[in-house]
């Protein structure tokens, strides 16, 4: 039986022994990796930046009263705590939305982790969170993609024409015309011509980022596109999505209402990137991108919150087969100045 000796060194170092297998003492020191219990972190920088002088503090628990609750809130939290969580879930809910809108479990926590060292060093100061604080981070991708879905079902089944009025058969037919080829980014649906000219995804990238100047689009507009830059193929391709989860609702005919979660559509939200991204360098040559990024204000008619740094809208894109089509039909095309 092995039994473990705790000792100290001559330099009070704390080192201990164990009697192996063998019945042979072994010294073990603070350095060997194999015997040190290491303890769990969140992965949060502890050190703070370079250029910070407030010193660490931890994180007051959540004023819960007498009876604890399952779920802490923001409120629940001192006002610095608070301060450093809501510039957190707000850097949280851009990246969300422009870099990883389906993040799995460790591209989860990387980024909860990161924006809440952003927000302590901008706030000049030191929280080590708890684990219930960066539930509260992580807990924003799906209540942000369910915000980008409710902005898409309120523009969808209008522009679509699809209604709970109408005959089951009749928005079963509308809903398998515009997901065919992905017939639903053409501004006309039957003769499939004005490739990326809906005006269904501006609609929705503008109410949902652009409507006021408190919107993430313009708060972290370093994120959505500042000083003439796109938006992010990543956030197109998240409307894309969002839009096809509201067609879903309409496919059997009866309206049914179809949660918009990770599980059932982070593939579909791939497949929008991949089929974007292949359209773009089908169409380099052709500038297409370029030239809708700059004149989309005009072409849709939309209006911009006038805000500093405000992104001039996004790229879109498409598929191999219709890139030549495509093409062709933006070659000459003229765009007016007035909105």
């Amino acid at each position: 039986m092995n039994a473990n000796i705790i000792a100290a060194d001559d330099n009070h170092q704390i080192r201990r022994q164990r009697r192996n297998t063998f019945g042979v003492i072994e010294t073990i020191g603070p350095d060997d990796h194999d015997s040190v219990d290491v303890p769990q972190t969140l992965g949060i920088r502890k050190d703070p930046p370079a250029s910070s002088t407030v010193a660490s503090v931890p994180a007051k628990q959540p004023k819960c009263g007498t009876r604890p609750r399952p779920r802490p809130r923001a409120g629940d939290f001192d006002e610095l705590t608070q301060a450093v969580l809501d510039a957190a879930i707000g850097e949280y809910r851009a990246i969300i939305c422009t870099q990883d809108p389906f993040p799995d479990a460790i591209s989860n926590q990387e980024i909860s982790a990161q924006v809440w060292v952003n927000a302590c060093a901008s706030l000049d100061i030191q929280i080590q969170p708890t684990l219930e604080i960066m539930k509260l981070i992580t807990n924003r991708a799906a209540e942000v993609r369910g915000r980008v879905k409710s902005t898409a079902r309120c523009i969808v089944p209008i522009a679509y024409q699809l209604s709970k009025l109408n005959e089951d058969d009749a928005n079963r037919q509308i809903v398998v015309n515009l997901l065919t080829k992905n017939s639903y980014l053409y501004r006309d649906v039957v003769t499939r011509k004005g490739c990326l000219l809906t005006p269904v995804l501006p609609d929705i990238v503008n109410s949902m980022w652009f409507k006021d100047r408190e919107d993430d689009g313009v708060a972290f507009s370093n994120y959505f596109g500042s000083e003439g830059e796109a938006i992010p193929l990543q956030t197109v391709a998240l409307v894309c999505t969002a839009i096809e989860n509201c067609l879903d609702e309409y496919h059997g005919g009866a309206f049914k209402d179809i949660a918009f979660t990770s599980s059932a559509y982070r593939a579909r939200y791939a497949a929008c990137l991949r089929y974007l991204e292949d359209f773009a360098t089908k169409t380099k040559e052709a500038a297409i991108i370029p030239c809708l990024c700059h004149n989309s204000s005009s072409l849709a008619g939309i209006k911009h919150v006038r805000a500093h740094n405000a992104p001039q809208l996004w790229e879109l894109l498409v598929n191999d087969l219709e890139a030549e089509s495509a093409t062709r039909e933006w070659e000459g095309m003229t765009f007016s100045d007035k909105e």
